[in-house]
């Protein structure tokens, strides 16, 4: 249903699914066994090994599937394997059968070369340094590349950095934003707000290696999802950076780190997610459920593809061990707090500490703790934005619930709750969405805040509940004169 979930693997390659038996149990898609193309598309192919050893004349070295999960037996990691460039041109593989199989190339460089933003001149080791190699490697982003692509440099940069203006605002339109980047709005988005933070520069990320990590994240939503895909990850970060700079109080006591682990979380939350939630993965046997067990699934696996992206482009490789396990420690507790059948448990969690009065911003748990609400509030924040967004956000997410339950109808499987498109009413699952999940959740965090943000997003959540009481009502209406057409008619 979702051109080819996470959970499709053909009921043919059981037999064969497990062939080693040393790599923990864990599902095995053989190299030696042809690529079902539903794989490849979205990613869901398992090689064999992630370390630099080969395996019966089988070099890894030459592996290059396309975003294939690998493990590694030692550290049992899952490793996103993706090459840029040429590295992936042409290659092939070689099984142990001697079997040569010619594996789909991913875009060039030249389809990942981001555009120069504001400040990265002022700033060590970016691409408008002096340096040759920076120049080089700006003067490549320049001419031939960016008309590959389509995009009139100047006049991109423009509009780019025009709406970035804006992007401390709560009114920003990432719709808009979306088409000015041409759909690449999750990469300039955190790299300008990496940049406004300070981080690049106080944690000396390599600029090069930075970009390649925000290129491959964007490329790893899925772009055929409505609602799960690229924009709602750049939409989730700008509305996190909206919340944090507005709770003063709160920014001001975030150490670096935890601020760059927030923004991280924000912008992996929902890498490589299937369009389809936990249940339906579940009821189909997909191999994440092998993988990741039942528990927060989506979200463990979204924290392994953010750890292996994070090891395949060595972008916090620098950084102490200690910073860097604290900074990925922090990272996985955000994406696992983005679990909405967790959602209870945190909102008690900031209740009671709300109504004891026992918040100190001096201590690690507690901010923390609102860091997790925050990024919660983030996440669920479409509701609280203006009608004409809010409305947007409302149909793309019951389209991608509608096509999970057109494939659950398919395989004759339950259908899960809010997917049945013949009988759930749009106007009235998120007025109730409003009502039972977000609006709690946002006057917590006014109460944490006292902010004119928060002030105005509960304005937002009201006006916006009341316009899809009135269209319900409004359905009702239609539908009951519809009615007594059809009695009358009879």
């Amino acid at each position: 249903m979702m051109g080819g979930s996470a959970s499709c693997i053909p009921s043919g390659a059981t037999d064969t699914a497990v062939i080693f038996s040393e790599f923990n149990g864990l599902p095995i898609l053989p190299l030696d066994r042809k690529i079902p193309a539903e794989i490849l598309k979205r990613r869901g192919g398992i090689s064999a090994t992630a370390s630099k050893e080969t395996r019966d004349g089988m070099d890894p070295k030459t592996v290059r599937r396309r975003g294939a999960v690998s493990y590694d037996s030692k550290d049992n990691k899952a490793v996103y394997i993706r090459y840029l460039g040429d590295a992936l041109s042409k290659k092939t593989v070689r099984t142990r059968y001697d079997v040569i199989k010619t594996l789909p190339e991913l875009p060039g460089s030249e389809g990942l070369v981001p555009l120069c933003l504001p400040g990265m001149c002022e700033r060590r080791g970016s691409v408008n340094d002096c340096g040759p190699a920076a120049r080089g490697y700006k003067n490549m982003m320049k001419g031939n590349v960016l008309q590959q692509i389509g995009i009139d440099g100047n006049q991109c940069n423009v509009q780019i950095l025009g709406l970035l203006q804006c992007v401390d605002c709560w009114e920003f339109d990432i719709f808009a934003f979306r088409r000015i980047t041409e759909g690449r709005p999750l990469f300039h988005i955190a790299l300008h707000l990496l940049q406004k933070h300070h981080l690049v520069e106080y944690f000396n990320l390599d600029i090069l290696k930075l970009f390649k990590f925000l290129s491959i994240t964007e490329q790893s939503y899925h772009s055929d999802n409505p609602y799960h895909n690229c924009t709602h990850a750049a939409d989730v970060l700008q509305a996190l950076h909206c919340l944090l700079i507005e709770s003063q109080q709160l920014y001001e006591s975030l150490k670096p780190q935890e601020v760059l682990a927030a923004l991280m979380a924000a912008i992996t939350h929902d890498i490589d997610h299937p369009g389809v939630n936990q249940t339906f993965l579940i009821n189909t046997a997909s191999y994440l459920t092998s993988i990741h067990g039942v528990d927060s699934l989506l979200e463990r696996h979204h924290i392994r593809s953010a750890h292996g992206l994070l090891s395949e482009t060595g972008l916090l490789e620098h950084l102490s061990e200690e910073v860097r396990k604290e900074i990925l420690a922090l990272m996985d507790s955000l994406i696992l707090a983005t679990d909405i059948s967790k959602h209870k448990t945190y909102f008690t969690c900031l209740e009671e500490a709300l109504k004891s009065d026992d918040i100190d911003l001096s201590r690690k748990k507690d901010r923390k703790l609102l860091l997790e609400i925050a990024i919660k509030c983030a996440d669920i924040s479409n509701p609280c934005r203006p009608w004409s967004v809010c409305r947007i956000w409302s149909e793309n997410i019951m389209e991608e619930f509608f096509r999970q339950g057109d494939c659950e109808r398919s395989l004759n499987l339950p259908i899960s709750f809010l997917c049945d498109r013949h009988s759930v009413q749009i106007p009235a699952s998120q007025r109730d969405f409003i009502q039972y999940v977000v609006c709690p959740l946002f006057s917590l965090w006014h109460q944490c805040c006292h902010s004119s943000l928060s002030r105005s997003l509960l304005w937002h959540l009201t006006r916006n509940r009341t316009t899809w009481e009135d269209l319900l009502h409004k359905n009702e209406v239609i539908k009951g004169n519809s009615d007594e057409d059809l009695q009358d008619s009879d």
